[in-house]
Order: C-alpha cells, then structure tokens, then sequence
C-alpha cells in the first residue's frame, strides 16, 4: 500500500490541461483496464467532401457497450441526414466489435430530440447550470437486437 508523505506529494491543478499530462492520465488508466482484461476499442468514423472533413463521430467499445464520444457535424451540412448516418455506422462498427448496446450524451441545447429518433431511451439526467441558464447533461442508451 503506497502511503503519500506531505512533504513529497502535492495536488496540483491544472488548466487547460496539458496533452501529455491527458495522455498519461488515460495510458496509466488504460493499462490498469488491460491488467483487469477490460479492453477499450476506440474508433472515428469521418464524413469526407471534396476531401475535407466535415463531418466526423468519435466511439469505443468495452465490455460489450458501445459509447458514443463525440458526433460532430459541419453548421451547413446539418439536418441532411449526415448525423444520421453516423451513428448507424458507429453502431454497425460497434455491433462488428460485439457491442450488445450503446450509450451516449448530449446536452438539453445540443440534440435531445436526435437520439430518441434513433431508438435510443433515456436512463439518466442532471441539471445545472451555463452561462447563467439552466442546461441538463442527458443519458441515452439502445439495446442492439439479436439480429441486425
């Protein structure tokens, strides 16, 4: 058992977080998964036109959950269907790699109403509070059927 003297440790913020500091933080968490045999699986799906990105969802994969990242779609192309399309192939790739279910989040002023379209459910939400206006940070899951 590791026991932290005062003298020789401190707590130190830091902000904005530093890259290297980021990455050491998920590789020493990464590993201890490993050790424990609970493997991530991370992956990016792009949306490319005239060889730009414009469109982009970021996803991993553990213990047989599929957790959405992030889904970002450029400010013009947006209600096209490209978000759409996004996902069915996050949960396609999730589905590959033996997700049984997926998860995301999103904010009240972000797309609340996007994910129930998809078949998502609602399991979880907490309020508080930005830029003086009330925001709640929503939880949505989907349960994959046998067949695909």
């Amino acid at each position: 058992m590791a026991t932290i003297d005062d003298e020789e440790a401190m707590f130190e913020t830091l902000d904005p977080v530093p890259s290297e500091i980021a990455t050491a933080i998920s590789d020493g968490l990464n590993a201890f998964n490993e050790s424990a045999e609970i493997r991530r699986e991370a992956f990016a799906i792009v949306w490319r036109e005239n060889g730009g990105l414009v469109a982009g969802i970021t996803a991993s994969v553990s213990f047989s959950v599929l957790f959405i990242g992030n889904l970002w779609v450029a400010k013009s192309l947006r209600l096209g269907g490209i978000g759409t399309k996004l996902m069915a192939a996050a949960e396609e790739e999730g589905r590959r790699r033996a997700a049984v279910a997926a998860c995301v989040d999103t904010l009240s002023t972000q797309a609340p109403d996007f994910y129930p379209k998809l078949g998502y459910v609602e399991f979880g939400r907490i309020s508080g509070h930005a830029g003086g206006r009330p925001v709640d940070r929503i939880w949505f899951r989907k349960e994959f059927s046998a067949v695909a």
